[in-house]
């Protein structure tokens, strides 16, 4: 590992990330124009800048796969601030997005990272000598005894079943990707029926958070995955709010629900 360094202040600062002088740009040590520009795409891009490797041809696909699959969905809270953001301020693009991107979190599109780190508390039972089906049903029991919604398993839409999900699982086998973290999140879901009686089905989150750890992405960055990919979906929604906004309509009826009704 080639690791940049600089000594400021009496400090020693490095990284081994990249760096860029008047001759060359390098990145995870590859050359960015050479090696990168023009020969990866944006997936195998990510996953060698998290992981520090040139990912395998699987993995690629398999984060094509996670990172389309949060795109959009519709027009939830983050679209709607983008939105809204926008028509106030036309001239800042990025504080749009930002605004978008603020509303990643435990409740919608941020779970992944919840999920990752239970499945990451299991794995590291095992590795103690744990058998699984233990493990999994000692993480599972801690969840719900501290009253907490296990993460990863159902939607408020997707009631019957959360097609992506469904679809990542299958990208994953075809392609021979997490097959622990995956076996171990379908035992989450027999396990949370068993203590509670109830069918839950894995939601998109859970699904990409088995098959990021199963890449070597660690649980504490998946939600900049989810935020990587539903970046495209705002900015979506930012270029539709320059033609067809519906912030006026928005503003409208909230004015209209504002007004105080007085006691008859």
């Amino acid at each position: 590992m080639n690791d940049a360094s600089w000594h400021v202040g009496g400090l020693d600062i490095a990284t081994a990330v990249g760096h860029a002088n008047a001759e060359r740009i390098e990145f995870r040590e590859h050359d960015l124009v050479d090696d990168l520009m023009g020969v990866v795409g944006y997936s195998e891009l990510l996953l060698l800048a998290v992981t520090g490797r040139s990912p395998l041809p699987e993995h690629v696909r398999v984060a094509d796969a996670v990172l389309v699959c949060l795109a959009d969905h519709g027009m939830q809270p983050s679209a709607l601030s983008a939105r809204l953001t926008y028509f106030s301020a036309p001239d800042a693009v990025q504080g749009a997005l930002a605004a978008g991107i603020l509303g990643a979190g435990s409740s919608l599109l941020g779970s992944m990272e919840q999920a990752g780190r239970l499945l990451d508390t299991i794995a590291a039972v095992v590795e103690g000598g744990a058998p699984e089906d233990e493990a999994v049903r000692g993480c599972v029991s801690s969840v719900l005894s501290d009253g907490g919604k296990v993460p990863g398993f159902g939607h408020r839409l997707h009631r019957a079943g959360d097609p992506r999900a469904a679809r990542l699982l299958r990208v994953a086998r075809e392609n021979n990707v997490a097959s622990d973290e995956v076996r171990r999140l379908e035992l989450v879901g027999q396990s949370v029926g068993d203590r509670t009686g109830r069918t839950l089905h894995v939601n998109a989150t859970g699904a990409a958070a088995a098959l990021l750890l199963g890449m070597g992405v660690p649980w504490q960055l998946h939600r900049g995955f989810s935020v990587a990919s539903r970046i495209v979906g705002l900015l979506a929604h930012i270029g539709e709010e320059m033609t067809r906004p519906v912030t006026p309509a928005v503003r409208d009826a909230l004015r209209s629900a504002s007004w105080l009704v007085e006691d008859e």
